[in-house]
């Protein structure tokens, strides 16, 4: 009985959150307070939430290997530490997935198919991204979705990375509109 009290107490209190990731500015992941109630979710504009969405130029690249990288990311506002291993993220593809496309592929080619060079640059895409997770390098625009954690080390505020995309400076410039018209229209309003 008491079990099951102190289960749905610890669902009520984690399900008590945002659940897609609150687009910020890097300085707000500074400015974010932990809650008292689960050390993984976060309170900025009273609204409480666990995975972050930023975007900016990588600044620094170290610690890198195939499928796993530290880097520094900034935008106008800050830099923050990101640690991104793409072996967590959502959208990997198994080893069965991509021989089933090359099959697939090698069907449709044989054919004689209208669609087999549009199908060919997109099997390029996945397998480049499949070989190369971490396709991004110094000086490249990134869009990074993760999770805000405390390096207990160095008692540092830290990105853990889920999903880690390269952009464009052009991405960015809308993605600093986009965060202007939400701080104005949304985030600041709701502390008052």
């Amino acid at each position: 009985m008491k079990f099951s009290l102190i289960l749905k107490f610890s669902l009520t209190v984690m399900d008590n959150y945002q659940k897609q990731p609150l687009k910020l500015y890097i300085q707000d992941i500074f400015r974010a307070k932990r809650t008292e109630d689960n050390k993984y979710v976060y309170e900025l504009f009273n609204i409480k939430f666990k995975n972050v969405m930023i975007h900016g130029v990588i600044t620094s690249l170290y610690n890198t290997t195939n499928k796993s990288s530290n880097f520094e990311i900034s935008d106008p506002t800050g830099c923050v530490q990101v640690y991104y291993d793409s072996t967590k993220n959502n959208s990997n593809i198994f080893d069965d997935t991509i021989k089933d496309l090359l099959k697939s592929f090698a069907a449709v080619s044989r054919s004689g198919d209208d669609n087999a060079p549009t199908m060919a640059a997109l099997l390029n895409s996945i397998e480049n991204k499949y070989k190369n997770p971490i396709d991004f390098e110094e000086g490249s625009h990134v869009s990074v979705v993760g999770d805000i954690f405390v390096d207990d080390f160095r008692n540092a505020r830290m990105v853990s990375a889920y999903q880690c995309r390269t952009t464009s400076v052009e991405r960015d410039i809308v993605w600093l509109e986009e965060l202007s018209y939400l701080y104005e229209k949304y985030y600041l309003k709701n502390i008052k």
